[in-house]
């Protein structure tokens, strides 16, 4: 999937970012999990054959399920999102006894919610929070592009965090039903901004699903954020460029935007 056009050399109209691996760091915090699954098993009201390692058990493969079936999904055109119901009723819960499968399913947002809360701890990168400064600065428009289990919990974050103020957008998979890497979000952003795809950079983490999105959508310039540790020479197709870290975004930005002879210094895969 080559690109049909040049990349952008100058400073984008929008940054379009990624969330988690972008704007968020996160920390794993698998200790909490028993009590959630505490609280799971409660709501389905301890039927027969429940216990509290069989649900946590579950939790923890359905959350696998989950994962590999985004995976299988990377290479399709236009993959959707699975429902918070779905989550719940098909991936975690799928062999539970009805009336206990029938009662997380009802719950399956508050659900999600709790579990994406009791997996994780994050926070907003600094560095990233300086870039998103640096734009409002020089007019250019952000908002976040993510595939995501609950985004209603990112635009709290980001209102909470204080950084609101800068995002133009917000389109999360949960909410539109679609996923990356299918152009769908990407254009929902750049409409949503007024913006034009050749226009924007998009800053992602994945090859298969951020760096094929953004070429996808037309993308003026498609920026991989990951660690030199984890980069694939072989991955295809490659993005226009690399950094390492929020601090690499933010002199690729300020680069951009000192004028044409330094807009794509950067550090290249």
């Amino acid at each position: 999937m080559p690109r049909s056009t040049p990349a952008r050399t100058g400073p984008p109209r929008a940054l379009l970012l990624d969330h988690g691996g972008v704007l968020i760091r996160s920390v794993k915090r698998p200790e909490r999990m028993p009590a959630f699954a505490d609280r799971v098993l409660a709501l389905a009201g301890g039927l027969t054959g429940l216990d509290r390692e069989r649900v946590l058990h579950d939790i923890r493969a359905g959350r696998a399920a989950y994962g590999n079936w985004k995976n299988g999904t990377a290479r399709e055109a236009a993959p959707r999102e699975v429902t918070h119901r779905e989550m719940w009723a098909e991936f975690i819960a799928a062999d539970w006894p009805e009336a206990a499968r029938a009662a997380v399913t009802a719950e399956a947002t508050a659900l999600c919610r709790g579990l994406v809360l009791a997996e994780s701890d994050k926070a907003h990168d600094p560095a990233m929070v300086q870039v998103l400064r640096l734009c409002q600065e020089h007019g250019i428009r952000t908002g976040i592009v993510s595939n995501t289990l609950v985004g209603a919990l990112n635009r709290e974050m980001a209102a909470a965090g204080g950084i609101a103020p800068y995002l133009g957008v917000q389109v999360y998979s949960d909410e539109t039903g679609h996923r990356k890497p299918g152009p769908h979000l990407l254009l929902l952003a750049a409409r949503a901004l007024g913006t034009d795809p050749a226009d924007c950079w998009y800053v992602g983490d994945n090859y298969d699903r951020d760096v094929v999105c953004g070429i996808r959508a037309g993308v003026g310039r498609t920026v991989l954020l990951r660690p030199e540790a984890r980069l694939d020479p072989a991955a295809y197709p490659q993005p226009d460029t690399v950094v390492h870290d929020g601090e690499g975004l933010l002199e690729l930005l300020r680069s951009a935007l000192t004028g044409p002879e330094t807009a794509d210094r950067g550090e290249h895969a």
